[in-house]
């Protein structure tokens, strides 16, 4: 800070005399500027109206730049000007303050001659003076006025609302008036205060802190708290437990009670995994091009390759007989098991879900009928069936899936026959697979009236007959019988290998059959039947019969079927059939799209599931044929009735999927989602999981996305965390969407968190 000195006897010049006030200047705008410096602030400043067309502005002073400009007197500024003109509209005015430097001047006496010292009046600066001038900027006029924009480098000092009248009101512009040092004080000591008791809680807290590190190992991660609620609500899925509200639920996709497929938005399908609807589907009976083709050979509906007849096993006569109208009548209620059947899936968007290891948690018999039943077709199983799942095969890759049944005949699709009579009949070691077509049977006595009703049925592990596993039936008028041999012809049946069967007769005729006494044939036992139930076996002798089996032409057989078609292109196909295939025979079915130059037979086989690629094109028909592989004694053979289906698809590219009402038990406004997506290619597939309460769908808060390698490629878990307003019930939503509809994530299965 600069001081002017005098000496003395020293004539001062004027600029000595100028630089005292400079001096004192600098020095208060080096104070405002670094002590200070407001950019563009006021002080002191009040805005009053005297009347409805003036504003009043009193001292004060203006902060701009590092430098000081004041008012000493009040201003008043006229706004007629800026009246809003149409009756309802207003207007904001903001009132600005700018500096400005002005010199003002005064008559002061000038020397003329130093001699005389003759002095004249003139005109001379007296006065720099720092001042503020006012202008005013102004929004537009409305009915909801809006206030105009400030630039940052001016400073309004209040905001004037207008009516077509006048002033309607003053507002000061606080945010940019410099606050005092009394203000400043004021605030310290309410900051100090509240730091004193942060101070204390923080103390406490870190007390607090310390004991619970000293806990941490006791208390388990959120993913292994996550892990347990997943793996009480799969075993909650298998048990018998009542249902009830539950902070946690979970889903593997495999049956759909757990899903609104009724609600408004449900784009989705429920197939061991939640997957995307089908845009288009067609369901056709599968039926032969050329039913009269000279390589096959149908029996009613069960088609094989072309066969002869042949004895397998005989057992001859030495003169004895025994009357099979002897024992006692009963009725016996004799439940015929049908063939097993078979689906296989195959296509581009065909992809095998590894929850279906979950069937276990269902009852026996649901995926059964999920998988293998056709048109919502029941199911019914009947005390014969087996315990566990052991029977079923599941083989599946990415692009085909087959499904099969391992026993020959099973017990989900049955008929009962009711039959009354003398019950008899022989047992026999089955050493090898053999496809039985008839038994003969030698007559000794033959009655006028009494049919007879031959059964070929499973036996018991201790050897007795089975009367709940007919495998199959045939009956004989008594005016068809003859004296001698007389055949039963039956409809070709699969006689598996290392197995025990039994042939039985029930009739109410007088009629006898020829016998061989002693142990002449050691493989078997003839035993009679006196209730219904139990067999008596008998050692003294065996009956007398003949069982011929199919000798086939050829052990590789191709048979034409109908193409399959489906408007717009197939991307998926299904084909449910019953029928068997014994150990060392295959039934092979091909496709060929015609579409292609130079198209090839491709097998469904887990080799070939690549071949799948050929329904990238969306064809809209797809040749079909079936291929039967096995020896001269043995074949595949498949039943086209009206169960045999032919089933093609194409899927939508987008997906919704909203779950039934989840009751939590309990109110929170946090919930968590765990979706597990399996085929997911980012590049070509979204998934977002999403909160449905009422009529609101949320959006997840955060997201936790981890990509891992499956069978299928990719396989994304989603983790999404939710806030909500406070509820007891909320439904889980799931959108996807594919740019490809050959190449089609699916939902593996999900699992939702009340927290």
């Amino acid at each position: 800070m600069d001081v002017v000195k005098f000496n003395e006897a020293e004539v001062a010049e004027p600029d000595d005399w100028t630089n005292i006030g400079l001096n004192a200047r600098a020095s208060e705008d080096a104070l405002v500027a670094g002590a200070i410096d407001y950019p563009t602030h006021w002080a002191d400043f009040t805005v009053s109206n005297p009347n409805a067309l003036e504003l009043i502005v009193s001292p004060g002073t203006l902060f701009s730049e590092g430098k000081l400009y004041r008012n000493a007197v009040q201003t008043t500024i006229n706004i007629q000007q800026y009246l809003p003109i149409v009756a309802g509209d207003n207007r904001f005015l903001a009132l600005l303050a700018d500096g400005a430097v002005e010199t003002t001047t005064e008559e002061r006496l000038f020397e003329t001659d130093a001699e005389t010292e003759e002095t004249v009046a003139q005109q001379a600066p007296k006065v720099e003076k720092r001042k503020i001038d006012f202008t005013i900027a102004f929004g537009a006029p409305s009915p909801t006025p809006l206030k105009p924009a400030i630039p940052a480098n001016r400073c309004c000092i209040a905001w004037v609302e207008l009516s077509t009248v006048g002033v309607a009101a003053i507002e000061p512009n606080h945010a940019a008036r410099v606050k005092t040092l009394y203000e400043h004080e004021g605030r310290l000591v309410s900051v100090e205060g509240e730091i004193g008791q942060i101070s204390a809680s923080v103390r406490t807290i870190k007390t607090d802190i310390a004991n619970i590190q000293a806990r941490l190992g006791d208390i388990p991660s959120p993913a292994i708290v996550r892990q347990m609620k997943r793996s009480i609500a799969q075993l909650l899925v298998g048990s018998s437990v009542p249902p009830e509200a539950l902070a946690y639920d979970y889903d593997p996709g495999l049956v759909g009670d757990k899903w609104d497929h009724v609600h408004a938005s449900w784009l989705a399908r429920v197939h061991e995994g939640v997957r995307f609807a089908f845009a288009a589907e067609r369901d056709m009976q599968l039926a032969l091009i050329d039913d009269e083709a000279s390589n096959i050979r149908k029996s009613g509906n069960l088609l094989l390759p072309e066969w002869t007849e042949e004895t397998r096993l005989e057992v001859a006569g030495d003169g004895g007989s025994v009357n099979i109208a002897g024992a006692v009548h009963t009725v016996v209620d004799a439940i015929q098991k049908t063939l097993s059947r078979s689906v296989t899936e195959y296509g581009p968007t065909v992809t095998t879900c590894e929850n279906v290891a979950e069937w276990a948690n269902y009852s026996i018999g649901k995926n059964v009928g999920a998988i293998f039943s056709y048109n919502g077709e029941d199911f019914e199983i009947v005390a014969a069936a087996p315990s566990g799942h052991g029977i079923y095969r599941w083989i599946s890759v990415r692009k085909i899936i087959t499904r099969q049944i391992i026993e020959t005949y099973w017990e989900y699709v049955t008929s009962t026959v009711g039959l009354n009579g003398s019950i008899h009949g022989q047992q026999w070691l089955n050493t090898q697979p053999s496809v039985l077509t008839s038994v003969d049977l030698n007559f000794t006595l033959k009655a006028a009236s009494g049919p007879v009703h031959l059964l070929i049925c499973e036996c018991f592990e201790h050897g007795a007959p089975n009367f709940s596993a007919v495998i199959a039936r045939v009956e004989k008028q008594p005016e068809d019988l003859v004296l001698g041999w007389n055949k039963f012809a039956l409809a070709p049946t699969l006689l598996d290998g290392g197995k025990r069967y039994a042939w039985v007769t029930v009739t109410t005729g007088n009629h006898a059959l020829a016998t061989v006494s002693g142990n002449a044939f050691a493989q078997g036992s003839r035993f009679v039947c006196s209730d219904g139930v139990w067999a008596q076996p008998l050692t003294d002798s065996d009956f007398a019969f003949r069982l011929n089996c199919a000798k086939f032409a050829r052990t590789r057989t191709t048979v034409d079927f109908q193409p399959l078609t489906l408007d717009g292109g197939v991307t998926e196909i299904r084909l449910l059939h019953a029928g068997w295939e014994a150990a060392g025979t295959k039934l092979a079915w091909e496709i060929k799209v015609p579409s292609i130059p130079n198209a090839q037979w491709r097998p469904l086989t887990l080799d070939n599931a690549d071949g799948a690629d050929d329904l990238n094109g969306l064809p809209a028909l797809v040749q079909l044929r079936a291929v039967f592989m096995g020896t001269t004694d043995l074949q595949p053979a498949l039943v086209l009735d009206a169960y045999a289906r032919g089933m093609t698809f194409r899927n939508r590219g987008d997906f919704v999927a909203i779950s039934a009402v989840i009751n939590f038990g309990v109110a929170t406004t946090t919930v968590q989602t765990d979706s597990v997506i399996d085929a997911f290619e980012p590049v070509k597939h979204t998934a977002a999981p999403k909160l449905v309460i009422g009529a609101t769908i949320y959006t997840p808060s955060v997201t936790t996305i981890t990509d891992e390698d499956s069978d299928n490629g990719m396989r994304r878990r989603i983790l999404a965390t939710f806030t909500v307003p406070s509820t007891t019930t909320a439904r889980y939503r799931l959108d996807m969407t594919t740019t490809e509809v050959t190449d089609i994530p699916f939902m593996q299965n999900r699992a939702v968190y009340a927290l």
